[in-house]
């Protein structure tokens, strides 16, 4: 394989220190023009690592041959692991995938290997064999077809002609994510204090192209009213069309293996307006107010988001207050009916089957909302969800792990000085009923009469309910 094109790509990646005091391993990796076959050659800074894995359980499948040293004959692992064993210092390996990447239907999980149209949405624990953290650094380069371009949740630390290279990073092998490749155009996007990576997959016509635009700016823009700016300085966003499904955007996640990134799923049939009136984009950049958080948590890591994603919205002027009012209370009303006698932590550990999932969302968005009014109120208004979430920013957002649910509530309540966060927590998660929202909204003033909200400005907590809609001064 001719590497004749990466002395250029090396020179054009400015800022990148020449010594590191750990390993720097460095993999190139050769696209095909099919997209789906991937050559890799890594080289190894000084010892090689004892062994390589994948994060995906599925990629020992993908491996068409393996080489680990000059003129040995092609191999594959015998596990999901590769050992480096015998591999001299300074050494490199070769190895070659085949993805088998699904086409057609619905996405219905998180990242994995599909086609968008003629453009490829791969998962990284498909086809990237990489060390543990410990055995140092990764840099990979990508020499892409002409015309083709990819897309990655990695800083981005050169570029030169077809040939791109990124630094990898310190999150764990196991946490999923995506690298596209297709011939689109990565637009970075300036907005609410951070830089957004855009690529919009599938060719869609120059008009619909800058309407999406407008609209992921819109939503980082409605993200950025919580602290001032958007939770992260830097975030990979995909865009990519859906063969069926309700609403204009029927799935949406957020990754976090190798950088944070937010991928949407669109229903491009619908107008543009739909889309400035839908709460995905806006609930799933929400997440990033959080670190990541484990699985059996997903009361609060959804909870969170789902409750911003319309209070965002208001503040940013995409929906007005009434109209965000309504529907957290058409989200709790739906939510209540779900799983009758299911407590959160139940729910929670069953949040596949069926529709609780919206018990979940919404009730752990219904104890958002207890917790941020009654911060509020004791503080006089001076602390509020918002002052909580900026200081998880300042102490927590960087670290590479999982965080539990009570490990966030403590750090919560330390942010606050209270015990709000941990008491609404032990108060709610083990009940049976679902949380008594009611009560909370009537304090407030929301009421509905007629099918319509009614906001009384006598309520005890009127001013807290007005505050928590208001647009910030310091909102982007």
């Amino acid at each position: 394989m001719n590497y004749s094109w990466l002395p250029g790509l090396l020179l054009a990646a400015a800022g990148i220190v020449a010594a590191h005091a750990a390993p720097l391993h460095k993999y190139h990796v050769d696209v095909a023009d099919s997209l789906d076959r991937l050559h890799v050659r890594a080289c190894f800074d000084g010892a090689a690592p004892a062994i390589l894995q994948a994060e995906t359980s599925g990629a020992r499948a993908f491996l068409e041959q393996l080489k680990l040293k000059p003129g040995e004959q092609a191999r594959l692992p015998e596990g999901d692991r590769i050992s480096l064993q015998g591999i001299a210092d300074d050494g490199c390996i070769e190895y070659h995938v085949k993805l088998e990447a699904e086409r057609g239907g619905v996405q219905s999980g998180g990242p994995e290997s599909r086609w968008a149209g003629r453009d490829l949405l791969t998962s990284i624990g498909d086809w990237l064999w990489r060390p543990p953290l410990e055995a140092g650094e990764i840099e990979i380069s990508f020499r892409m077809p002409p015309g083709v371009n990819v897309s990655a949740p990695w800083q981005r630390t050169g570029q030169a002609g077809n040939a791109s290279q990124y630094r990898l990073g310190s999150t764990p092998v196991n946490w999923p994510g995506i690298v596209a490749f297709g011939h689109f155009t990565v637009r970075d996007i300036a907005v609410a204090g951070a830089t957004l990576h855009l690529a919009i997959l599938d060719g869609p016509p120059p008009q619909q192209q800058a309407w999406i635009e407008h609209w992921i700016a819109a939503a980082a823009r409605n993200a950025g009213t919580l602290r001032g700016r958007f939770p992260v300085e830097s975030v990979q966003v995909i865009v990519a069309p859906t063969p069926r499904g309700k609403g204009p955007v029927p799935w949406a996640y957020v990754a976090r293996g190798g950088g944070p990134a937010v991928h949407l799923f669109i229903n491009p049939a619908h107008q543009p307006g739909a889309f400035e009136r839908d709460w995905s984009a806006t609930h799933e950049m929400s997440h990033l107010f959080l670190p990541y958080a484990v699985a059996r948590d997903s009361w609060l890591s959804e909870g969170v988001p789902t409750y911003l994603q319309n209070v965002l919205m208001a503040r940013g002027g995409a929906i007005d207050e009434r109209e965000a009012w309504k529907r957290m209370i058409l989200g709790f009303q739906r939510a209540a009916k779900v799983g009758p006698g299911l407590s959160l932590v139940r729910a929670s550990e069953r949040v596949g089957i069926g529709g609780l999932y919206q018990r979940v969302y919404w009730g752990g968005a219904a104890l958002m909302l207890e917790a941020d009014l009654r911060l509020r109120e004791q503080s006089g208004g001076a602390q509020s969800l918002d002052t909580a979430l900026d200081a998880i920013a300042q102490c927590c957002l960087g670290e590479d792990r999982r965080w539990t649910a009570a490990e966030l509530m403590d750090q919560l309540d330390k942010a606050s000085g209270t015990t709000i966060f941990s008491d609404v927590m032990r108060g709610h998660l083990d009940d049976p009923e679902f949380p008594d929202f009611k009560s909370l909204l009537v304090r407030a003033g929301v009421t509905v009469s007629g099918g319509e909200v009614v906001l009384d400005s006598a309520a005890p907590w009127a001013p807290l309910r007005e505050s928590l809609m208001r647009r910030s001064e310091t909102a982007p």
